[in-house]
């Protein structure tokens, strides 16, 4: 025997040789919860983990703890994760915990958690990387069910915030692993459709495992990877997905990602007015400080000395008048006309407007018929006049040849 070890020293050493084992640095450990202690003083939770031959004993610090969103109980059976050490005091081999699940479901947060720090460390969540959505979008695509509410509701809200905006829904999967192929699928189409300019990817909320579909590392980089900016919309306040993190922007529900992206048109007509107004106000007050500096002129003391040297003095004084005048009203005008293309270009867009005048649109499950689109018999339309809504079955349908065709 070459070396004696203090009680002290030895404990040290084997300390030491678990901690540098890199399959005890970060372990997920299932087992029944029993002598559980929540430590009064401290609030740190003291537990045995055991399963039908063994036990470890276990110790999770209030720092870590306190952001457990349940309380652990003497039977309840957890996935613990943490590392493995010694407490050198009474050579207690342990293990200490950074994390707890409840069974079942504890195997799927555990995933989640490892996703989120990877995608996280390798940059997916970073600030930086998120793009800024456009002012003023006119065409949105969305990655939804085609007969989800989800989709009702953005429909609804952009008719009543921004009515001239278009959208282009690419029907996916919303629900279950199934799913995640026809995500990525939607989510590709419309990040190629040049026109679109931003990306809403939406589900109706519902429970945790039904939203987990967007917790899938190969949608999370779909989302990363896309040119136009994305806003994610899967489920409530409190529930975040791995999608949340990565999008450029994160909505609670389909609705809120609606108003997230298209402005108010009831705010832009008043901005518009707000503008004419000071354009206004501002042309008035140049106006009235030019005519005041000329009536300066002509009152002062050497303006009458020089008005009987020449006349020509007072025609070019009245030249400027003009021309101040001239300019004013070029500019009131041009500004003017600016502010009407304007207004008339988001009246034109608006296809209440089309409605107005006797016409009338065409719908074929939920989305616009396009002049080009086929309808055959039997088909289930919607026509939307300016009054009424009507649900219609084709009874026959022709083919309509333009004119100079064969």
């Amino acid at each position: 025997m070459d070396k004696v070890f203090t009680v002290t020293s030895l404990n040290n050493y084997t300390k030491s040789l678990l901690e540098e084992d890199y399959n005890l640095a970060d372990v997920a450990v299932e087992g029944e919860i029993s002598n559980f202690v929540n430590h009064y003083k401290s609030g740190h939770y003291y537990l045995a983990l055991k399963d039908e031959n063994a036990l470890i004993k276990t110790v999770m610090f209030s720092s870590y703890n306190r952001k457990l969103s349940f309380v652990p109980q003497n039977g309840m059976k957890v996935i613990v994760r943490g590392k493995v050490s010694i407490y050198e005091r009474d050579g207690t081999y342990q293990l200490y915990a950074t994390d707890m699940f409840q069974s079942g479901i504890g195997l799927k947060h555990l995933a989640f958690e490892k996703l989120k720090e990877k995608l996280f460390a390798e940059g997916l969540f970073d600030e930086k990387h998120k793009k800024q959505l456009p002012e003023y979008p006119f065409t949105v695509g969305v990655a939804t069910s085609a007969t989800g509410a989800a989709l009702q509701d953005i429909i609804s809200v952009t008719q009543r915030r921004f009515p001239c905006a278009k959208l282009i829904v690419a029907p996916c999967g919303v629900q279950g692993d199934a799913s995640k192929e026809s995500i990525i699928k939607a989510v590709t189409k419309l990040d190629n459709t040049e026109e679109v300019e931003v990306i809403i990817i939406a589900r109706g909320g519902g429970s945790k495992e039904d939203m987990w579909v967007f917790n899938d590392e190969d949608i999370a980089r779909c989302a990363f990877a896309c040119k136009k900016p994305t806003v994610s919309a899967v489920g409530h306040e409190i529930d975040w997905t791995i999608l949340d993190y990565v999008c450029d922007k994160r909505a609670a529900t389909p609705t809120a990602a609606a108003e997230i992206v298209f402005p108010d048109i009831r705010d832009l007509n008043f901005r518009i007015m707000k503008y004419e107004e000071n354009i206004s106000e501002n042309v008035k007050g140049k106006i009235e400080r030019y005519s005041e500096k000329l009536d300066y002129i002509k009152n002062s003391k050497g303006f009458n000395n020089i008005k009987t040297v020449s006349a020509q003095s007072a025609d070019k004084l009245n030249y400027y008048h003009k021309a101040i005048n001239s300019a004013m009203e070029i500019k009131i005008k041009g500004n003017t006309q600016k502010l009407q293309y304007l207004a008339d270009k988001i009246e034109n867009n608006n296809p209440l407007s089309t409605l107005k005048k006797g016409y009338s649109l065409i719908f074929k499950d939920d989305v616009p018929v396009k002049a080009d689109e086929k309808i055959n018999k039997n088909d289930k339309i919607t026509v939307r006049t300016h009054s009424q809504v009507l649900s219609c079955t084709v009874d026959s349908a022709k083919t309509v040849r333009k004119k100079g065709t064969i």
